[in-house]
């Protein structure tokens, strides 16, 4: 069975906080822990949750019941916020009385440079978001580009986007860590065996079009097997071209006896 494909390590994560002001549904918190569990992150905060239910939470939290008991609840917003020496809102309002207003994607490659600040990510209640009070603590105010006709996310598919979206850089150097490439001669090896396939099947013969067998040659490649993959298609186009040569016997399919037609 292969292993799921994982985050790297990264101390990055321990940087940022996920702050929820007023959070109304506990179901909701849940789905947030389990969206900061999936990705790393592991600091959760929440604000004056008018009826936060644990045991509620815990039924959409799916193995995050951990940072569940871990969450820090405050009172006010300038308890949660006090340690912090950044903190980004997310909000779908936007207007030029708003400080620093910027689209996710643009956000996150302004802190690609290098290490971030300890930094709360602040989102607000399900039914009406970040109030202006709200946004005076406020550095940036961040928007998750979305559609005109339904702009507003819900609370936890928010913080699931920012934080897979702070944690993609990592990805393609996992997927490229765990993921073994055949050699250019492994490509050789199949496009010569695939060549006398086809030949001896008659599919090349006089007449084929001279641009076909590069074609067939760059479809084999926009395939991208991996290494393993590799062996599997040089198995059966050497198993084909054998049997194509009289050098294995050819079953019968199921049924038909040797000799019917």
């Amino acid at each position: 069975m292969r292993r799921p494909l994982s985050l790297p390590d990264s101390t990055a994560q321990e940087q940022f906080h996920v702050v929820l002001v007023a959070p109304g549904d506990s179901l909701n918190v849940g789905a947030v822990a389990r969206a900061m569990t999936n990705l790393g992150f592991v600091h959760l905060h929440l604000v004056a949750p008018p009826r936060y239910d644990p045991a509620r939470a815990a039924i959409t939290a799916c193995w995050a019941t951990d940072l569940l008991e871990r969450a820090q609840i405050h009172d006010t917003l300038h308890a949660a916020l006090e340690p912090m020496e950044q903190v980004v809102g997310f909000t779908a309002r936007h207007g030029k009385n708003r400080p620093r207003h910027v689209l996710l994607p643009d956000w996150i490659d302004s802190i690609a440079e290098g290490p971030p600040a300890r930094t709360a990510l602040l989102f607000g209640a399900e039914d009406d978001g970040l109030r202006r009070e709200h946004l005076a603590h406020c550095h940036w105010l961040v928007r998750i580009p979305s559609s005109v006709e339904n702009p507003s996310f819900n609370l936890a598919q928010s913080v699931l986007l920012t934080l897979f979206e702070l944690t993609r850089q990592h990805w393609p150097e996992t997927a490229r860590s765990t993921r073994q490439l055949p050699t250019s001669g492994n490509f050789y090896q199949l496009e010569a065996l695939v060549d006398e396939v086809l030949t001896r099947c008659r599919f090349y013969k006089d007449g084929t079009p001279e641009p076909v067998p590069d074609m067939i040659k760059h479809l084999l490649r926009r395939t991208d097997p991996d290494s393993r993959e590799m062996q599997i298609l040089l198995g059966i186009f050497g198993k084909i071209n054998r049997a194509l040569a009289g050098k294995v016997p050819v079953a019968q399919p199921a049924g038909k006896e040797e000799g019917e037609g």
